[in-house]
């Protein structure tokens, strides 16, 4: 049996008078900024939710998040499937103002009115969570067809053991003789 569908949005001043939890999975292809750099929109988030209002009377959000993605391997160019796990403690504020009162294990999350949009907290939570460099786990070779200037330029002749390479500075003494 499925998870229930996290809701789009929650009343704000509701959900943390009632500190609910909310737990689910909501479809990645909700995210549209996330989707950018996603191979397909493919799969769902696991989301668990906690809405506190902590000791100094901050409404906080404590919350974890799972989603197994596809992403382009950045070594062969191929679909890699990536897993991404985060655990994240924001604090909510009506305006910047109130961003330099929160403690500094809590992130800063505005929300100006009462309609809480819980797909724009758990996109961003995504984004922040991506690998900077996505690949494969296991080994996987170059794009074919891709040359750099070390494979263009490097001509190694093996004779028994000992590899010669030509010397990378033969250029400048043919520039230096030219003169």
């Amino acid at each position: 049996m499925s998870e229930p569908l996290i809701p789009e949005y929650v009343d704000a001043k509701k959900i943390f008078a009632q500190q609910a939890v909310i737990s689910g999975e909501i479809p990645i292809e909700r995210f549209e900024r996330f989707c950018q750099s996603l191979a397909n929109r493919s799969g769902t988030a696991q989301i668990s939710l906690q809405f506190l209002v902590d000791d100094q009377y901050k409404r906080v959000i404590k919350g974890e998040l799972r989603a197994e993605v596809q992403v382009h391997c950045q070594r062969c160019l191929e679909v890699a499937t990536i897993v991404l796990s985060d655990s994240f403690k924001l604090g909510v504020v009506d305006s910047e103002s109130f961003i330099d009162r929160l403690p500094p294990e809590l992130e800063p999350w505005i929300c100006a009115d009462n309609r809480l949009v819980l797909a724009d907290v758990l996109e961003e939570q995504l984004i922040l969570c991506m690998p900077i460099v996505s690949y494969h786990e296991t080994d996987c070779h170059p794009a074919v067809g891709i040359t750099t200037q070390e494979n263009q330029s490097t001509k190694l002749t093996v004779e028994g053991n000992k590899q010669d390479k030509p010397n990378p500075f033969a250029i400048l003494q043919s520039l230096k003789d030219n003169k």
